[in-house]
Parts: C-alpha cells; sequence; structure tokens
C-alpha cells in the first residue's frame, strides 16, 4: 500500500482460478475502503467495500453470493458505486495501482455494462428496446468470469413488465451464469423475490431521513445522502425528495403522494387478494382468524 497526494492506493492482487488442490475457485473480488479514482479530491470521498463471490468469514464454507441488489434514494450514488467497481476492476486487471486499501481478484474476461438511459432516433431504436438489446449481448457472450453492471433495468417500459424483465434476467444471472454480477433498481418487489436468494446479496446506499413534523407529508422531509454501502434493503427511494430538489411545486408534490398513496393501497389489496385465493383451507382459516 502506497500514499500519494489523492490518498491511499494499493498493488491489486490476482489470485489464481484453482486452490492448492486443483479445484477451481468461485469467482471473486474484494475492495476494501475503495474510491473512484476519477474524482479529484480524495478527502472529499466516502470509501465503500464491494465483495463479491467470497464470505465476509474465511471459515465459512457455503458459497457466496455472486451478484449484489443495489437500492437506495435517487441521487444515493448507486449508479456511481457501479462505475466505481468496474473501472477499478479494470485498473487492477492492467496491473495499476487501485486507490482502496485492499484489492484481491480472479481475473475477468469482460466487463459488460448496462448504465444510463437514451434512444436511438436514427435506428427508430426506443429506450427500452436499446436496454434489452444490450442485455441480450450479455447473455450472449458473458461466462462466469465476466463482471457484468446493469443500472434500474427495465425502467424504459410500464412498471409490471420492467420489474418481470428484470427480475428474470437477474434470477438467470444468479442461477444460471453465476457471474459477478452489480444490479440496482428501484422495484422492491424485486428486493423482496431475492431477499431469501443464496446467490443474491441486498445491500443499499444509506441516506439519513429527518422530517419537520410528524404528518406523512414529503415536502417536509429532509433527505441526507451517506454514500455508503450498507447491507439489507432501503424502505424506499424517496423519489419525491428528488422532485423537491429539482424545483418541482410542492402542490404537484404533495398531489402526487396522494396519488402515490392509492397506488400503494390498490396493490396491498391485490397482495392479500391473491394470498387468500392461493392458500389452502387451511391456511385460509388462519388468515381470516388472524384479520
Amino acid at each position: 500500500m502506497c500514499l500519494n497526494i489523492e490518498g491511499l492506493s494499493c498493488r491489486p492482487q490476482v489470485c489464481s482460478l484453482l486452490d492448492e488442490n486443483g479445484n477451481e475457485v468461485q469467482p471473486f473480488f474484494e475492495f476494501v475502503n475503495c474510491r473512484h479514482p476519477c474524482m479529484p479530491n480524495a478527502s472529499d470521498l466516502i470509501p465503500n467495500d464491494i465483495l463479491l463471490g467470497k464470505n465476509e468469514h474465511s471459515n465459512n464454507n457455503k458459497k457466496a453470493s455472486c451478484c449484489l441488489l443495489i437500492t437506495g434514494p435517487n441521487m444515493g450514488g448507486k449508479s456511481t458505486l457501479m462505475r466505481q467497481a468496474g473501472v477499478l476492476l479494470i485498473m487492477a486487471q492492467m496491473g495499476s495501482y487501485v486507490p482502496a486499501e485492499v484489492c484481491r481478484f480472479t481475473p475477468v474476461d469482460r466487463v459488460f455494462t448496462r448504465l444510463g438511459a437514451r434512444d436511438r432516433i436514427l435506428h427508430g431504436e426506443s429506450t427500452f428496446f436499446v436496454e434489452l438489446s444490450e442485455t441480450s449481448t450479455i447473455f450472449r457472450h458473458a461466462t462466469k468470469h465476466s463482471l457484468v453492471l446493469l443500472d434500474e433495468l427495465g425502467r424504459g417500459t410500464a412498471t409490471y413488465d420492467g420489474t418481470a424483465i428484470a427480475s428474470a434476467v437477474l434470477h438467470e444471472l444468479s442461477k444460471g451464469l453465476g457471474c459477478r454480477t452489480l444490479f440496482s433498481t428501484h422495484y422492491h418487489g424485486i428486493v423482496d423475490e431475492f431477499a431469501n436468494i443464496p446467490n443474491v446479496k441486498v445491500g443499499h446506499m444509506a441516506c439519513m431521513v429527518e422530517c419537520d413534523n410528524e404528518d406523512d407529508d414529503p415536502t417536509k422531509e429532509n433527505i441526507t445522502f451517506l454514500y455508503k454501502l450498507t447491507s439489507g434493503a432501503c424502505p424506499k427511494s424517496y423519489g419525491f425528495n428528488a422532485a423537491k430538489l429539482a424545483g418541482i411545486p410542492l402542490c404537484i408534490i404533495k398531489s402526487g403522494h396522494v396519488k402515490a398513496k392509492q397506488f400503494e393501497e390498490s396493490a396491498r389489496k391485490i397482495r392479500i387478494l391473491r394470498s387468500i385465493l392461493s392458500a389452502r383451507p387451511s391456511e385460509l382459516r388462519r388468515k381470516l382468524q388472524s384479520c
């Protein structure tokens, strides 16, 4: 490890794909207190630990999670963290010093990214089509030694379609390919679905929420972004905070919040109805008794 004008940097450690017995090891990478290399002033940055394909405790023999499902508030740092991981891994494989305290990894054959949102107007391709086209390229060429970065897949279409496609893609990446994947989303239904899947661990970019009063009023919320990757899911995306920061009139934000509550209540009733219709008679009696 060395110290330069931008902060601590370390020499990357490239690990073998085989263990001492000649058995193939699970692809992994580990960054401790890593920072984005393109930021000019390292003292202003919040360092993060990123670990994929390797258990936090060395004595744990269980297969480690190969996918990190990232949630968090808008502008909370999800996309930056994903780009940071990709750039650092490329730097490390080149043999360059890396802005981190520890950098260990098994070699990567390719880095695939599905970041941002754009269309191809001259080709007649919509934003959603471009998303799926780039995702299709990943499935055609990625291997278990690849790194995949997917940022909010499915946001270019209707909520249910987007959620379903994003869920199916993450399922295939985690259980089929088994490659190292960073997958960010605002679809909290996906988080619930993969919360107990061993191949996927859930994290979020932390924030601190302060409210000026007891009312459930998004215009009174003050969000402080902590830019720290933390285990577990973020309860919501705080989109109304982004609207307030962007200068949307408060009356529109309040009106939108009322609509959001209506949508949430409708979704809750649908979930209850589906649960009742799919329940066995004994389970149905138990649920009715608990109501």
